[in-house]
């Protein structure tokens, strides 16, 4: 693959070691706001991290544009469904939302989410995170924060299917107490999105010195966690209010799941009877 081929992320990965503290933080503004990026000028990208005009165009041209014209058109083609959704929620924008307004821009919002994980997804490791995953002779989530959630969900589908996992939620000491056994024949899946919590990066930078295999699932393929694991799943979190959505993480942790249980079926089969037996004999079901 040439230059010429590579996209707007890949080339960001590829050079970002390369690149200055303000041309990283530029390509991370890049990467989470295309649609900003896209379309304002170089000034007023560059005073999102108070970075210069010049700075813009230097680091377009560290990627091998010519310029930012030449970035913003790539962009643009990149994204087009992308851009044609925010075009119609931004003009939703003009008009006072009520209630109902809210919950469709949410959903909408939700549904390009899941769009942009699946094209991204197309082209990731995937395979190879789930071979990780249902090979591995135990399975540590590191999470904190607002994906807690989706973390203890993996933890616990992935026990129900017969694989030996369990979630880390707090930093340091318990970190270390359920991480100082891993060996390469672990796999360690760390869950972080924007911001990132340090002690989830840190964990991570530490467990790869085991030789246990690391997975991220993040927000950006240049993020601590992303640059740190040895394959990395990229989702799509925008939102609609103060946080971000866990929607599209959701799903692909679903897909992940459902990709490990077919992976040795079986061990879903054994697993599964087991469950459903401890359930009905202890009397835990309704139905």
């Amino acid at each position: 693959m040439t230059i010429a081929d590579e996209n707007l992320e890949s080339r960001i990965a590829r050079c970002f070691d390369d690149l200055t503290p303000k041309q990283q933080a530029l390509a991370r503004l890049i990467l989470d706001n295309r649609y900003l990026a896209s379309f304002a000028s170089a000034a007023e990208i560059g005073e999102k991290v108070e970075a210069s005009a010049a700075t813009v165009v230097r680091l377009c041209q560290a990627l091998g544009y010519q310029g930012l014209p030449d970035l913003q058109a790539a962009i643009r083609a990149e994204l087009p469904s992308y851009l044609t959704a925010v075009e119609r929620l931004e003009q939703r924008h003009a008009v006072t939302l009520n209630g109902n307004d809210t919950a469709q821009h949410a959903l909408v919002t939700d549904i390009r989410n899941l769009q942009r994980t699946a094209e991204t997804v197309a082209s990731a490791p995937f395979h190879q995170v789930v071979d990780a995953l249902a090979t591995a002779r135990e399975v540590v989530v590191i999470a904190g924060g607002v994906v807690t959630g989706p973390a203890l969900f993996l933890a616990y589908s992935l026990r129900v299917i017969g694989v030996r996992a369990h979630a880390v939620l707090d930093g340091d000491v318990a970190q270390v107490v359920h991480t100082a056994h891993l060996t390469a024949d672990d796999a360690v899946i760390a869950i972080g999105v924007w911001r990132y919590i340090a002690s989830t990066v840190d964990a991570l930078t530490w467990i790869k010195q085991t030789g246990a295999r690391t997975i991220a699932v993040t927000d950006s393929m240049v993020s601590p966690l992303a640059r740190r694991a040895d394959f990395a799943l990229e989702v799509a979190t925008e939102g609609i209010a103060h946080s971000l959505s866990v929607t599209a993480m959701m799903g692909l942790l679903n897909a992940i799941i459902a990709d490990v249980a077919l992976h040795d079926p079986e061990r879903t089969r054994r697993a599964l009877q087991r469950v459903d037996t401890q359930f009905q004999q202890r009397g835990l079901l309704i139905l």
